[in-house]
């Protein structure tokens, strides 16, 4: 199995809707997690969680080396453990899953900020699926950026 040297992690900043301690690695939100009501998206717009016991909300996460490397089964098993779901019900369909998203973190530079948002197709089929992908801040100086994602 392939290992990855990058993932997600949280930065903790209220104002860009990201309550997971910093540091926290993240993965995609599945439907029984909530927001907890601290902040509202519109539709089009996913989150990640903090893969912990308190899964805690972040619509945006950055790009991080890690010491060491991670394969797509372990962090399969670290987000079935802090969903307290039974591990025995990981089959390689679901891992190809966390695979993709490793995939999609690791091609990114590091300090890359990422956001997660429903694409929807209507032709030639109707389908709604979700994309992980680099989130751009062009409000922000250069010196923010540099405070807020590689810090």
């Amino acid at each position: 199995m392939k290992k990855y040297n990058k993932m997600l992690i949280a930065i903790k900043d209220a104002n860009l809707n990201c309550y997971a301690k910093k540091g926290d690695w993240l993965y995609i939100a599945n439907s029984n997690d909530t927001k907890k009501r601290l902040f509202r998206l519109p539709n089009y717009i996913h989150y990640f969680v903090s893969i912990n016991e308190e899964r805690m909300p972040s619509e945006i996460g950055v790009v991080k080396k890690i010491n060491g490397f991670i394969t797509a089964a372990e962090l399969a098993e670290l987000d079935y453990k802090s969903r307290n779901k039974d591990l025995k019900l990981l089959t390689e369909e679901i891992v190809k899953v966390y695979e993709w998203f490793l995939e999609k973190v690791n091609l990114q530079p590091e300090h890359t900020p990422m956001a997660v948002t429903w694409l929807e197709k209507t032709f030639p089929k109707k389908e709604k699926k979700l994309r992980v992908h680099k989130k751009f801040f062009t409000g922000l100086s250069k010196e923010e950026k540099k405070e807020l994602f590689e810090n």
